[in-house]
Formats: structure tokens, C-alpha cells, sequence
């Protein structure tokens, strides 16, 4: 980075921020010093002769004639090269040459206290280069911590932040139209879509996730209405903004017609994987999760379902599955969760599958000993039943004997025996 310091004695007693704005028209970024009378201007991957012409310009514009110009590499050498009488500048450093510059300058271009510039002369320490010999252990000894800062500037140590970070500018995206009004929903989704794209965009093109955005919707009234959107965790993915902001649109109430729309991101956070699943090893998969039932909610519509129960006495007639509102799943998360004690759960096949069993007689049934799965017998290790469920006198009648098995590999299985038939089908299993 390249500094430019500017002092002069006219700035003495004036306020340096209208200075500053004049010089903020010809450079990028600057700094005011209203206590040393001095202003900094940024001058990294500048020109830096056309650059000092132009700030020289702005000066004499604002009637200041004598301004004195530094230009470094290193902050003190340029402060120092800017309060030096140069009647051809500016006073440029080489780089390398900072440290020698700098040896031959008084110890009072430093700007030490009081205190310790009487202790410097006490001392014999007349120039920068007698406090740059010495070592930084007799420095503290003999001068404290103010005497260690500026044997570090002595020596062109100088980490002092001159310019404050650039403030970092999030990402927004808008859309106006003049000529006609819009109220319909599906329309404004439209267009919403295509401001969620260019965000999303920008926001993986900078490694950041959103946390929080705005829809800012500009009404027909000349006013405009603003809704915060907030998931429940950030993220950068399109299709999960756009689920987001559909559900929250179900819920909106905008007083007039929208002729314009802006979306801007209010917070970012990094980019950063999470586990999705602690059996994993490791491998961060709550994106995929993520995009997987993104894709599922485009493709198929609605698969949010509630499950409803009866009390049917066969399991796979006992629930039905309703389709459920989105505005409602969004707002499922407020209710207060219960914790459940570890336990199985059980796990139904679509369809009950046929399979072959070997028995053994028990008393008044038939006991499942092994039963053949995907070309292969699996031995039964125990089964516990059989629990026997009948019913149905006016439609198809069923009766079942049902028994609860573990296999040789520690697998709950649960088969049951159709008594009408005489056949055995695969249930579900508990994991």
C-alpha cells in the first residue's frame, strides 16, 4: 500500500472534513488526523504523480497553497517526509530506503511526549537512528511502552491501521415497473424469482449465506411496505428462499397494488458445511438434504403430509395421510417440542411382502423358524406370538396371526400368517 500524507500549516485550527470531502472527489479512500493537522489519502494502485497533481488542484480550489505532500510505503516515513519544508513536491520514499530515511530525522518527528523527550535528551538520543540501535529490551526498561512504540516507528515499524476496513456492501436486487399495477400473487412470485436468482448468485460467487432478508414492496400509494424474512438457518440455496418467501407471502396483507419490488440481504454469515447426519463419517450432507427435498417440492408439489389414525385394528389401515398447508408447516416450528426416550420405531413396507416360511408345530399353531429373503434363507432366532387379529363381516374379512422375530443378525422383524390362505408375509421391521 501506498500513503499519502498532506500537511500544511493552513489546516491549523480548521475543520478537515470539508477538506476531505473535496479530496474524497479525486481519491479513493481518505483519513483525517484533525489532532496532527494531517490528511490521508490511499494511494495504492494509483498514479501517483497524476494523483498528487489532482490533490494539489483540490487544495488550491479550498485557497490552500503550501500544502506539503509525503508519499511511502510505510506511514511514519510519509508523516515525517510531509512536515519536512520541500519546495518540490511531494517528498517520495523509495521503497527500502524508509529505515535510512528515517535515521537521519530528528526525535521529535516522532512526536514523543514531553516526558520523554526530556528523558531523550537526558540521553543524548538526538535522531531516529540513535533509538533504532538500541535494543528493545533497554528500550522498556528505560522508557516505557510509549519509548518501545516509537522504536518500532524509528526502525519503519509502523502497523497502524491508517484506513479503516472497506465496508462490505450486501447483496441487493430490485425491479420497477410504471406502466400497470400488480396484486396477483402468482405475478409477484414471478418477478421475485428472478431477484432471488441474482442474489443467490452473488451471495455463492462470495462464499456467504444469508441469514436475513427484506421485501420491500413499493405500492401504488406512493408508500411502501417492508417484511423481514428470516429461516431458520442461513443458507444460500435459491429454492430454499423461494419456498421461504412463498409461505410468507400466503400470510401477507398489502394495502394497494405493487409497482415495484426490492429484496436485499440484511446479514451474512460464512459458508460453512454442516453435518447432517452423525452416521455420516464425517462428510457434511445437510446440503444435500437440502437440495434433495428442494427438488422433491418441485417436482412433485406438496409433500408435506399430517398423519391421521383410527382405530382400525390392522396397522397398515390405521393411519392415513393428509396433504398439509406449507403456512402451517412454517409454522410448526413454534411449537414447544417433547422429548422422547430412545426407542425402536417401526418401519412399514409399502404393501405387505409375500415370502416363503419354514415352521415348526407349537401346540395350536404353526411357529416361524427360518423364511427365505432375496434368494436366501435367514434363520429365525426366536419368535415371540403369535398375536392373532380377525375382523371384517361385512367387507373382505381378514385374520391374521402375527409374530415378532429376531433373525440371526439381531433384526426385529415383524411377519404375520394369513389364516383364510395359509400365507406369510413380510410386515416391517423396527431399526
Amino acid at each position: 500500500m501506498t500513503f499519502i500524507c498532506i500537511w500544511t500549516p493552513d489546516l491549523a485550527g480548521r475543520p478537515l472534513e470539508q477538506f476531505a470531502l473535496a479530496v474524497l472527489k479525486v481519491a479513493p479512500r481518505v483519513a483525517i488526523d484533525q489532532g496532527k493537522c494531517e490528511m490521508w489519502v490511499d494511494g495504492k494502485s494509483l498514479q501517483i504523480d497524476d494523483i498528487c497533481d489532482k490533490l494539489a488542484t483540490v487544495l488550491r480550489q479550498k485557497r490552500i497553497s503550501k500544502a506539503q505532500v509525503g508519499v511511502s510505503g510505510i506511514p511514519v516515513s510519509a508523516e515525517i517526509a510531509a512536515h519536512l519544508p520541500n519546495e518540490a513536491a511531494p517528498l517520495k520514499i523509495k521503497i527500502g530506503d524508509e529505515r535510512r530515511f528515517l535515521s537521519v530525522q530528528p526525535i521529535g518527528a516522532l512526536f514523543p511526549s514531553p516526558p520523554l523527550q526530556n528523558l531523550f535528551e537526558g540521553t543524548g538520543i538526538e535522531v531516529c537512528g540513535d533509538l533504532a540501535c538500541l535494543a528493545q529490551q533497554s528500550v522498556e526498561v528505560r522508557f516505557g511502552a510509549e519509548g518501545v512504540h516509537l522504536w518500532r516507528l524509528s526502525r519503519a515499524d509502523d502497523n497502524r491501521l491508517i484506513f479503516a476496513a472497506m465496508p462490505r456492501s450486501l447483496p441487493q436486487a430490485s425491479l420497477d415497473w410504471v406502466d400497470y399495477t400488480l396484486s396477483d400473487p402468482e405475478r409477484l412470485v414471478f418477478v421475485i424469482n428472478s431477484l432471488v436468482d441474482n442474489i443467490s448468485t452473488s451471495l455463492e460467487s462470495d462464499g456467504h449465506c444469508a441469514r436475513e432478508m427484506t421485501l420491500v414492496f413499493s405500492l401504488a400509494n406512493r408508500s411502501s411496505y417492508e417484511h423481514p424474512v428470516r429461516p431458520s438457518r442461513s443458507t444460500s440455496s435459491r429454492k430454499a428462499w423461494m419456498r421461504l418467501i412463498r409461505t410468507h407471502l400466503d400470510r401477507i396483507e398489502l394495502p394497494d397494488s405493487v409497482t415495484g419490488i426490492e429484496l436485499r440481504v440484511e446479514a451474512v454469515t460464512g459458508e460453512i458445511e454442516r453435518q447432517g447426519d452423525i452416521f455420516d463419517r464425517g462428510f457434511g450432507t445437510a446440503r444435500a438434504t437440502e437440495e434433495t427435498v428442494a427438488q422433491l417440492l418441485d417436482d412433485q408439489g406438496a409433500v408435506i403430509v399430517l398423519p391421521s389414525n383410527s382405530r382400525h385394528p390392522l396397522l397398515e389401515r390405521r393411519t392415513t395421510w393428509q396433504v398439509q398447508e406449507p403456512s402451517h408447516a412454517a409454522r410448526a416450528h413454534m411449537v414447544k417440542e417433547t422429548r422422547h426416550d430412545p426407542q425402536l420405531t417401526l418401519q412399514l413396507f409399502p404393501d405387505p411382502r409375500r415370502i416363503t416360511v419354514k415352521t415348526s408345530r407349537r401346540r395350536d399353531h404353526d411357529l416361524p423358524v427360518q423364511y427365505r429373503d432375496n434368494e436366501s434363507w435367514i434363520v429365525l432366532e426366536s419368535a415371540a406370538g403369535p398375536d392373532r387379529v380377525s375382523g371384517e363381516q361385512w367387507e373382505k374379512s381378514f385374520a391374521r396371526e402375527y409374530y415378532r422375530c429376531v433373525t440371526e443378525q439381531g433384526t426385529l422383524v415383524w411377519i404375520y400368517r394369513e389364516a383364510t390362505s395359509g400365507e406369510w408375509y413380510m410386515h416391517g421391521w423396527w431399526d
